[in-house]
């Protein structure tokens, strides 16, 4: 059984019939029905498409007579076309009601702004004193229209920033997975370097095979060590990265206050600043770049 939005029960034989020209889903399984939220009342979309293809006309059921138009007949999501008018009666009024707590003053203004909205809804979905409630709601469409088109305008910059923040987010994950994963190739194919070469040198070298074992894997140890540091280090950077973009922060520059007496006019400086890494390969040349980046005036 299948209740309609004025209380009528459907057998499932007259729910899968149009009412209009009888066309039973059952010989015509394409059939589509389709309702309009003037009414609710079920038309199957030939029905629609040859009553109101030339211009609003009134509903086709008996004692309706509301007059519809072609452009607002949708597909029912619902099987309970009370939940349906419901659903439909929500979002209209919450187009127009938009408010949020954030622009009230206390809590007891917000929740009063939501009973009053509530029983908005409650009127119009139970047909309580139907035209005065939508006066109200057209009368507080026209007073605040510019204020609603601002909210509306507002939650849908922070609905598209909450979208392009997920999506980096995801690129950013999956930067860093792909970045792991090209170590861990990189690691496999040393390690067969190392023991290819600790075969040779097993082979060749004078040395205990213990002694070439052991010095083998403190150099294992260590490189492994320095590996995960440089992961590290990728990681905090595209952390920074992403920080950066999404907190719309600009660094001021540090200036720093001239002072005669420690070397501000020496322009020749004994030292220089390291480039930001940005690869991998530049990570691990970087002890090499640290012995040539400081003077030592005693040496």
């Amino acid at each position: 059984m299948i209740q309609t939005s004025d209380g009528t029960r459907l057998t499932d034989e007259d729910a899968d019939m149009c009412p209009i020209c009888k066309t039973d889903k059952y010989l015509s399984p394409n059939m589509k029905f389709l309702i309009n939220p003037e009414c609710y009342h079920k038309i199957c979309e030939s029905c629609v498409d040859r009553i109101f293809s030339l211009g609003p006309a009134p509903c086709p059921y008996p004692k309706c007579g509301k007059i519809l138009r072609k452009n607002k007949f949708k597909q029912q999501v619902f099987d309970d076309l009370k939940i349906e008018k419901e659903v439909d009666i929500r979002r209209r009024v919450a187009q127009v009601y938009n408010k949020t707590e954030e622009d009230f003053e206390n809590l007891k203004e917000y929740n009063k702004y939501l009973e009053n909205v509530e029983e908005i809804i409650f009127n119009l979905n139970n047909g309580i004193n139907s035209e005065e409630t939508e006066a109200e709601l057209n009368k507080y469409e026209q007073d605040h229209k510019i204020e609603i088109l601002e909210k509306n305008m507002r939650e849908s910059q922070k609905n598209s920033d909450l979208v392009k923040y997920q999506e980096s987010m995801e690129r950013l994950k999956q930067e860093k997975l792909k970045i792991q994963k090209q170590m861990e190739v990189e690691d496999v194919e040393y390690q067969k370097q190392q023991q290819q070469e600790l075969l040779d040198k097993m082979t060749n070298s004078s040395m205990n095979s213990e002694e070439l074992i052991k010095q083998q894997q403190n150099q294992m140890l260590k490189r492994s060590s320095l590996r995960r540091k440089q992961l590290q280090a990728i990681n905090n950077q595209l952390d920074q990265n992403f920080n950066q973009q999404f907190s719309g922060e600009v660094k001021e520059e540090i200036i720093v206050p001239f002072t005669p007496f420690q070397g501000d006019r020496d322009l020749n400086k004994n030292y220089k600043l390291l480039p930001i890494p940005n690869t991998i390969d530049e990570l691990y040349h970087i002890e090499d770049n640290i012995k040539d980046s400081y003077f030592d005036p005693f040496n």
